[in-house]
């Protein structure tokens, strides 16, 4: 009997111990990561669930699975992690921990929160941040207090292991019947014990009440302290299924600030998907233009303005005036590439502009003199602008949890170039213009929402003096732009551009905004037009709508 006895005891021990391992994988290894203050960008979030992930000892959720339950209940932000809402949204996600915190002012340090699925604190702690993310260092240590913090909220189910330990006591006692000993009738034994009197088949229930005490005086007090937690088992009962996490091998998860797939694994009964997304990497443009043009040319002035407010007899030489009757269109392909856009340093700001822009113009022609003024001539024209910068943006959010808004504002410095070219002969030489300059520029994009984005530029032209092009002079008619006018040119020309852009369904988008362009060129010395003696004035502007289709990755 006593060894049948001590058999019924192990294997219940392991039993026990089986059933306590079991049921602590499946409480302390759900956790969810929700926003941390001060985290604009999400990269420390990203980094955090990502590492906890790795682990492989806890099953962690996405971080937008718990900013959409939280929106739902029309929480955000820091009201995400109340510990009423904490009690509310752990039992929907079925999880036992929430991870939360704050980064320094100085986004320096992160202080790090662990509620459990009730909403109580039951951790903090605080770690050194390097350029918003923390170290290697400081990495291995989150994580291992985060896995212990875990496991200590968890902690009444490893309460059952001292009763495994009581059998060897047992194994002292003659009769294996440790059970009856500590009913109600045992406190009428010791008023009896303490006569001498008593007789000696009272005597084994005395060892076996004292017994466990003194053997194991510390034992007492674990058991006391479980069975208030007791309970903690049955918020997850057995009728309810944990839902099916999907994991995600390592070499496809980012532990920076990409938040789409960087959460390890989320339900997928709940069907939430990773809803923010970092500023797009390559961005282009396929739309089509719509360019007024006018251009003037005056001798012996400062201004168009000036020389046609004179009296008729100083009105002196040859005088071009050109312009579009209808506006002309063409197309145009633009494209921004921001190969470091996710980076977490400064850097990410880093990237290339290209713009090119043909049209296709059928004009009107006058040309004035003193004698007279020349019929009205339709010409087609092509108008081609094109540039390559190199491009500085500052990316900043302003969006909620979950959807991120990035907007910028940022600094271009290329080359740019501007080329009106005629396809015929007429009598009397056309404005024909061609020129290519070094440029500066700023841009603005603000976010109002992901349907609608203010977009700004100005730029301004260094030296865009006509006669100029990257393709060389063979034919001489380069320098005969100058030559008309006078000796030697010096121009000055800027642009200005405002609009709207906005995403409509994915990566596809739209873009609307106008810009006007403008050049003045002042000629000194002796031209070859009649009454340029003493050089003059041309001035050429072009206001453009361009519109078109984006796709952005």
């Amino acid at each position: 009997m006593m060894a049948s006895g001590r058999w019924l005891y192990r294997w219940g021990a392991v039993l026990a111990l089986a059933v306590m391992l079991t049921s602590q994988a499946a409480l302390a290894e759900r956790v969810a990561v929700s926003a941390i203050e001060g985290d604009k960008n999400n990269k420390l979030r990203a980094q955090v669930t990502g590492l906890l992930r790795k682990t492989r000892k806890v099953q962690v959720l996405p971080p937008a699975a718990w900013a959409k339950a939280a929106a739902k209940q029309k929480l955000r932000g820091q009201a995400a992690v109340d510990p009423r809402a904490v009690a509310r949204l752990a039992p929907k996600l079925k999880v036992d921990a929430v991870l939360t915190g704050s980064a320094g002012r100085t986004y320096s340090t992160f202080n790090a929160r662990l509620l459990d699925e009730n909403g109580q604190e039951v951790w903090t702690g605080e770690f050194v941040l390097q350029r918003g993310l923390l170290p290697k260092y400081e990495a291995r240590k989150f994580t291992q207090a985060v896995l212990d913090a875990v496991k200590a909220a968890n902690a009444p189910a490893v309460a059952p292991p001292p009763a495994p330990e009581q059998p060897p006591v047992a194994d002292s006692a003659p009769v294996p019947a440790p059970q009856p000993a500590p009913t109600v009738e045992q406190p009428a034994p010791e008023p009896h014990a303490a006569g001498k009197g008593e007789p000696e088949a009272v005597k084994p229930a005395r060892p076996l009440e004292p017994e466990p005490s003194p053997a194991q005086g510390t034992a007492s007090a674990p058991k006391s302290e479980a069975t208030p937690r007791a309970p903690k088992p049955a918020l997850v009962p057995e009728s309810k299924p944990v839902p099916a996490w999907v994991e995600l091998d390592e070499e496809s998860h980012t532990y920076l600030t990409e938040l789409e797939g960087s959460g390890g694994g989320f339900p997928e009964e709940e069907g939430v998907a990773a809803e923010g997304r970092m500023p797009p990497r390559l961005k282009v443009l396929l739309g089509a233009p719509v360019t007024w043009r006018r251009y003037c040319a005056r001798p012996g002035a400062t201004s168009c303005a000036e020389y046609d407010a004179r009296p008729p007899e100083q009105q002196v030489g040859d005088i071009t005036d050109f312009t579009s009757n209808a506006p002309y269109v063409g197309i145009a392909a633009e494209a921004e590439v921001f190969p470091l856009a996710h980076w977490p340093t400064l850097l990410r700001g880093v990237g290339l502009t290209l713009a090119y822009q043909r049209s296709f113009a059928r004009t009107t022609v006058q040309v004035s003199t003193p004698v007279g003024e020349t019929p009205e001539r339709e010409v087609y024209a092509t108008d081609t602008a094109y540039g390559a910068m190199l491009a500085y943006r500052y990316f900043f959010d302003l969006g909620k949890e979950g959807t991120p808004l990035f907007g910028y504002a940022g600094l271009r410095v290329g080359a740019l170039g501007r080329e009106f070219d005629v396809g015929e002969q007429v009598e009397t030489p056309l404005p024909v213009v061609h020129r290519f300059y070094p440029a500066v520029g700023l841009d603005v994009s603000v976010p109002l929402m992901r349907l609608v984005r203010i977009q700004g530029s100005g730029q301004l032209f260094l030296r865009p003096n006509p006669g100029q092009s990257p393709w060389g002079d063979a034919d001489g008619s380069l320098a005969a732009e100058v030559r008309d006018y006078g000796e030697a040119v010096s121009s000055l020309g800027w642009a200005a551009e405002l609009g709207v852009a906005g995403d409509i369904w994915g990566p596809i988008g739209y873009s609307a905004r106008f810009r006007l362009e403008s050049y003045k060129d002042r000629y000194t010395g002796q031209g070859t037009r009649r009454g340029w003696t003493e050089g003059g004035v041309a001035e050429e502007s072009y206001s453009s709508i361009i519109a078109g289709v984006t796709a952005s990755w």
